[in-house]
């Protein structure tokens, strides 16, 4: 099978079309025939080496997958499906028989699994997954914006209902125009709560219905805070990393804080725990999202109609331009690479 992906880690240079053997499903797994993938932060973190996580060579990104069952392993069940269906990949599996896979809780299990992650992903033409992590894609929605789900909505979608957000909420959102800001924001406005993106992109919040979009400047926020709320947020939501001390200053008592990802310099942040429990604050973490989630949100979107931000609709084969796109933060909303090899 053909696939972009690099045989060492580095810059974005060392993607490449390679020519790979093609997956065998065993028991209990199937072979996808990938169309389209998009590009998500994750894509970069593994491409130069994330610390901790091993990763064989040569290894294949891409953790959103959408595409056709080509083939099923021996004595595969394949409940709903049938070879030939059009399904979406949930991000992340676990081992399928723990306690947390057994309560659908598939992201807490201990031996968790996400392609393009830890086993190869959606950058190539075919990709192998178990049964259990597949997803069914609506009719309602096109490829293009189905391709963009499985990671950053999924989890987006998370974040808010773990946070309770509802009905006039103010909920801020640190990194507003990336693909997990923009998906936040879409679905924070469906849900009738308002948003205060933080974000160096505001023309794009705006236009997605952000209520405040401010800098990363904190006096700026907090006199944004003051204005406009009575107490604080009630929910705050931070993929970044590195500005979860932000989000403290600005959550009401009894908010919620959710964090996930590290997309600053630094990993390791100084927090004063005053800041929380003395308010009676929620801080939660989290990573990927359970498929459940990932059902939800899709018919959560097509029963209003919505439909995620897509900047770009490109090819495959220019992944490595768009990986140093991202890298220099020229990467807006959602970029939805189509797999179009010849």
């Amino acid at each position: 099978m053909r696939v972009v992906g690099f045989e060492k880690h580095g810059e974005p240079s060392v993607l490449k079309v390679m020519e790979l053997p093609d997956p065998r499903p065993g028991p209990g797994e199937v072979v996808i025939k990938v169309l389209a993938t998009s590009l998500n932060r994750i894509d970069i973190i593994i491409r130069r080496g994330y610390p901790g996580i091993p990763v064989k060579l040569p290894h294949v990104p891409g953790a959103d997958i959408i595409g056709y069952i080509e083939s099923a392993g021996p004595n595969t069940d394949l409940g709903e499906f049938r070879v030939g269906d059009l399904v979406l990949v949930s991000n992340v599996w676990g081992c399928g028989s723990c306690r947390f896979c057994r309560a659908g809780l598939e992201d807490h299990c201990p031996s968790w699994t996400m392609p393009g992650f830890h086993v190869w992903g959606g950058y190539g033409e075919l990709v192998r997954v178990p049964v259990r992590a597949l997803v069914g894609a609506p009719r309602e929605m096109s490829i293009n914006k189905l391709a963009v789900l499985p990671l950053a909505y999924s989890v987006s979608w998370k974040a808010l209902r773990v946070a309770n957000v509802g009905l006039g909420d103010w909920v801020l959102i640190l990194g507003g125009s990336g693909g997990i800001g923009t998906a936040l924001t879409i679905l924070t406005k469906a849900l009738g709560a308002r948003v205060i993106a933080v974000t160096s992109r505001p023309d794009i919040l705006k236009s997605l219905g952000a209520d405040v979009v401010v800098s990363y400047d904190r006096e700026e926020l907090m006199k944004v805070i003051s204005e406009r709320t009575e107490y604080g947020v009630d929910a705050a939501i931070d993929a970044i990393g590195d500005t979860l001390p932000m989000a403290l200053d600005v959550v009401r008592p009894g908010g919620t804080v959710i964090t996930f990802g590290v997309l600053g310099k630094s990993s390791t942040v100084q927090v004063d725990i005053r800041r929380f429990y003395l308010r009676h604050i929620r801080l939660m973490g989290i990573h990927n999202a359970a498929k459940s989630y990932l059902r939800e949100v899709i018919e959560f979107m097509v029963g209003r109609g919505l439909g995620p931000f897509i900047s770009r609709v490109t090819n495959i084969k220019e992944a490595p331009i768009l990986h140093e796109l991202m890298e220099s933060r020229g990467v807006v909303g959602k970029v939805v690479m189509l797999h179009e090899w010849d």
